[in-house]
């Protein structure tokens, strides 16, 4: 047998074992958990939900037959974590620790990740929504801020850590509650909010009890919570007040859907251990928190029960303004509506012969059918009347319109055209190519890296007019392992294993 041949063997041998190790676990332990739980917090080290992590992690160590890791994946508001753990395989060994602040986030940046897409383990604290003050302003009670605000002729002046926040809605909220003008100063941050609050720049602040640590300035006002915190005694609650105010930064943890109902089993029966142990108590004491543990059932239903509640606030914010009108017919239909108006148009240019259609004819029908296509969607765009804002569509249409032009302008001119069959052919060949590089971009996040590039390699090197089968064989199925070589175990960086798959 041939040197090259063997090598061929040896290397789809190799792929078809990374295929067999990742996609079924050959290889791996049977048991679970047979390695570290990952918990993937979407801040830096040092924010709420990144202590929570980590005590858990720490308390898990004494009930787990495996460690808890902690791994900070900070960025666009929770989204890059949230899509990393969604890429990662369901195997039960990457967590996600969740907030409630990713309502907002998901609703509001209209991004593919949405909440449905986690299957949510267990909510582990309620940290309740606080009022504080500073202590100059003589607050003492909900009755106070009322009384204040109906002696001002100007709102009071509310502050917190961004638009759209959960503190954010908590003050509208509170607005709607208590009969009360304001105005909401975004801080964009926790920090720079209390800062300013000890400079008395506003009259409130809408933040969490533990805000107030090492600060005697400030005071609580109220707490939305069901009860008093017993670190806290003396604070009043909001229904204490006569409003039936509760609201709270719910944390836990959630999994990718589709993870092993033994690795859910597992990971809950840990979570409930934890809350349970003292240490974990005495931690929610001095955090000024509620434990607040909820099962899978329980948490899903808050968060279904939450996610309508947010939606409503978050259009009274006018946060959630509908750029994109529901056009007359679905989306796939008006792109085949004008696929058959292209092709309309083509036959009759060539005088309803078929015979007359050319290559060049279908390659500029396609560019007008695309053309017309990102038209149509254009159309739908509407610019709200409070936003005095050029349409973003502008320039498009512009490019849209000049390139349907030149395309009609080609179809005309290649009326009766007959291209020399090499340079039809090589033209062709370019545009398959084309095509099964989109079609190779699509269906990478549905059916994987691993499995599709082998195959785009090798129909591209077969149109290419390669025809040795071990030469092929090399160069695919080697670029496939030395892409998991230095991405995932030098780089440590994840290739998508296919939303169908992994």
């Amino acid at each position: 047998m041939k040197p090259k041949i063997i090598i061929a063997i040896a290397i789809f041998a190799s792929y078809l074992t990374l295929l067999g190790y990742l996609y079924l676990g050959i290889g791996e332990s049977k048991g679970y958990p047979a390695k570290p739980i990952t918990i993937v917090v979407h801040s830096k080290p040092g924010s709420a939900i990144d202590f929570i992590s980590r005590k858990v992690a720490g308390i898990a160590r004494k009930y787990s037959d495996v460690p808890f890791v902690v791994e900070n994946r900070s960025g666009t508001q929770g989204l890059v974590a949230m899509q990393y753990v969604l890429d990662k395989k369901a195997d039960g060994y990457t967590l996600l620790g969740v907030t409630k602040s990713f309502l907002s986030t998901v609703i509001v940046n209209k991004s593919k990740v949405s909440m449905d897409d986690f299957l949510f383990v267990a909510n582990m604290i309620s940290d309740p929504e606080a009022l504080i003050s500073n202590k100059s302003r003589n607050f003492h009670s909900l009755q106070d801020i009322i009384d204040n605000e109906k002696s001002s002729e100007s709102p009071q002046i509310w502050i917190g850590p961004g638009t759209g926040s959960r503190d954010n809605l908590m003050a509208m909220k509170c607005k709607e509650m208590l009969g009360i003008d304001i105005k909401w100063i975004d801080y964009k941050s926790g920090p720079q909010s209390i800062l300013a609050m000890l400079r008395n720049e506003g009259e409130l602040y809408v933040g969490n009890p533990a805000d107030i640590k090492g600060k005697s300035d400030l005071n609580i006002i109220s707490i939305a919570s069901e009860e008093r915190l017993k670190a806290l005694p003396d604070i009043p609650t909001f229904k204490e007040q006569g409003y039936n105010l509760n609201e709270s930064m719910w944390r836990g943890f959630a999994f990718n859907k589709g993870v092993p109902d033994i690795a859910v089993k597992y990971v809950t029966g840990i979570l409930q251990k934890v809350i349970s142990d003292p240490e974990w108590k005495e931690y929610c004491n001095e955090s000024f928190v509620f434990s607040d543990f909820e099962d899978n059932k329980k948490f899903t239903e808050r968060i279904e029960r939450e996610t309508v509640e947010t939606v409503k606030y978050l259009k009274q914010a006018g946060l959630m303004i509908i750029y994109l009108k529901a056009g007359p017919v679905k989306l796939w239909l008006a792109g085949l509506i004008i696929l058959a108006g292209v092709f309309l148009m083509i036959l009759t240019i060539n005088w309803f012969s078929f015979l007359n259609f050319n290559y060049d004819q279908i390659v500029a029908g396609g560019m007008f059918w695309l053309a017309a296509f990102f038209l149509y969607q254009s159309l739908l765009f509407q610019i709200p009347e409070k936003e005095n804002i050029t349409s973003p569509d502008l320039i498009p249409d512009i490019w849209i319109v000049v390139m349907m032009f030149l395309s009609v302008l080609l179809i005309i001119k290649s009326r009766g055209k007959k291209s020399p069959d090499k340079e039809s052919r090589s033209s062709k060949t370019v545009l398959i190519i084309i095509v099964y590089l989109v079609l190779y971009l699509i269906l990478m996040q549905w059916v994987g890296f691993y499995l599709t590039t082998p195959v785009f390699i090798l129909l591209t090197m077969y149109l290419l007019k390669y025809r040795k089968i071990e030469f092929m064989t090399i160069n695919a199925f080697s670029f496939v392992l030395f892409s998991y070589f230095v991405f995932k175990l030098l780089l440590h960086i994840d290739l998508p294993m296919g939303r169908w798959l992994g």
